[in-house]
């Protein structure tokens, strides 16, 4: 009932846009990307609608995190929705997070993510079910401005500056300019760039296809265990790291924790039907008791899989009267929990801009909009590659998880064998985390709190903090010499 005066207000915004100036917008694509852009639109008060392919929006994908920074961006966007996600996600950024040893469970690098979030006012970082963020977004969005089971196909530039797409249903609908928010498979992405449309399959597409996607390497395992840690209140997102391999684990409340296990191994491999829970207790057998027990503790059938794509950063995302926004602009790496936040990110920059120009001034408002986000999503992309790469690529001992060509060498693995049982630690982990220890809080910093902002977030955190944990600073310091700390 409390939504109904807003829903009604945002409608008449929407009936009204038409008669102004402002462009009218289309949004190919209603997930967290094209609903925030849907949501941020309305809030400019221009005349939008957004094609989502799905009839239905149905459970699928887990949990997903939503820092500071994503909360700020959409509280841009949809104020309401913003402070609804605050107030019914699980906090996770008050509690100890970090990297461990994915044999040992030691602590190798502890983040205390209160510090940036209560330094800059934003809220700490919360993790909601990706269905339940996608219910409250189109609980904001104006009636009919979100149209279901329709797929924007492909799209024509016309004479005089508008953009004519065409949907799945046969129809056809115009704009002044059309946002492509339709994912990493973006069909409007590949007509932007020249290139076929792609597969559902990624795999299939690698390789010839130009602009295709790139395979990271890593397929991830991702599922839901009902358990519940005794560490539970102190500890809230942890990456267990390894070689050839990684193990992420977050509590996202109710009793559950969500993990996700990456695995090196080519990309496209057939494993429907097969025992996922066996074969990940297998791949992880010598590893600690925190990553068995959340692996014991799941429904084999609930596993769901999924290779891992990114693309390199782009200085392109717009072309003529067409934008890119999301993953179809700039897929990146799970790694750092950002490719949701830099999409509502992307929202709020590109529906502020259009909302300064009118439909002739598209262009140049897309131009402001690229130079405003392709640096700072260009460097998370970054930081997500290369802490793909750092989690795994760890080794603790010298000799720890032989590298694949010693087996070419005679005599080498027994050499590094024996050198293992010594115990020396492996010099990558020393410097690695003196330098982890030497950045993490200004990393954290860059990255949760430093997109664009108002002043109306701030209130969010001080209702957070009224139920925060207050836990000793003491439980987020290192212990020992930096290089060899625990």
């Amino acid at each position: 009932r409390r939504l109904a005066p807003r829903r009604a207000s945002a409608a008449r915004m929407q009936a009204s846009a038409a008669t102004t100036s402002t462009p009218k917008v289309i949004v190919a694509g209603g997930g967290i990307a094209g609903l925030a852009t849907t949501l941020a639109c309305q809030t400019k008060n221009l005349d939008v609608t957004c094609y989502e392919r799905v009839r239905e929006y149905k459970p699928w994908g887990g949990p997903i995190q939503m820092a500071g920074n994503a909360m700020a961006a959409l509280d841009i966007c949809d104020p309401s929705a913003a402070a609804a996600i605050v107030g019914d996600g699980t906090v996770t950024g008050d509690r100890l997070n970090g990297l461990l040893d994915g044999k040992d469970g030691d602590w190798f690098v502890r983040f205390d993510c209160r510090k940036p979030a209560l330094e800059s006012g934003l809220p700490l970082t919360v993790v909601m079910n990706r269905y339940d963020v996608i219910e409250k977004m189109t609980a904001r969005v104006a009636p009919g401005a979100l149209r279901q089971g329709v797929e924007v196909m492909r799209y024509e530039e016309l004479p005089g500056g508008r953009v004519r797409v065409h949907l799945s249903d046969g129809a056809t609908d115009e704009c002044d300019v059309l946002v492509a928010a339709d994912g990493i498979r973006s069909r409007c992405r590949s007509q932007m760039m020249d290139a076929p449309p792609l597969e559902k399959n990624l795999d299939k597409m690698v390789g010839d296809a130009p602009d295709a996607p790139t395979y990271s390497g890593y397929t991830c395992y991702a599922a839901i265990s009902r358990m519940t840690p005794a560490d539970v209140d102190t500890v809230g997102y942890m990456v267990f790291l390894g070689a050839g391999q990684y193990f992420v684990s977050s509590d996202v409340g109710g009793g559950q924790q969500q993990w996700y296990a990456f695995v090196k191994q080519d990309a496209g491999m057939d494993d429907e039907g097969a025992d996922r829970k066996a074969a990940l207790l297998e791949a992880f057998a010598d590893w600690c008791p925190a990553v068995r027990e959340r692996l014991e503790a799941v429904v084999s059938e609930e596993v769901e899989r999924r290779d891992i794509y990114d693309r390199p950063p782009t200085l392109q995302w717009c072309k003529g009267r067409v934008a890119l926004l999301g993953d179809a602009a700039h897929a990146m790496q799970p790694n750092m929990g950002q490719g949701g936040c830099q999409a509502i990110e992307d929202a709020a920059a590109l529906a502020d801009e259009l909302a300064k120009v009118g439909p002739d001034g598209v262009e140049r408002a897309l131009g402001w909009y690229q130079a405003r986000r392709i640096p700072r999503a260009a460097a998370i992309t970054g930081f997500a590659a290369s802490a793909s790469l750092m989690t795994s690529t760890y080794r603790r001992y010298l000799g720890s998880d032989p590298y694949f060509f010693y087996q070419y060498i005679p005599g080498a693995l027994f050499f590094w064998e024996q050198v293992r049982k010594l115990k020396i630690p492996h010099p990558g982990r020393i410097v690695g985390q003196i330098a982890m220890l030497s950045s993490i809080d200004l990393i954290l910093m860059y990255i949760t709190t430093m997109g664009d902002q108002r002043d109306s977030v701030k209130p969010l955190l001080e209702g957070q903090k009224k139920v925060m944990r207050e836990l000793d600073d003491d439980l987020f310091a290192m212990k020992g010499i930096w290089g060899l700390a625990k």
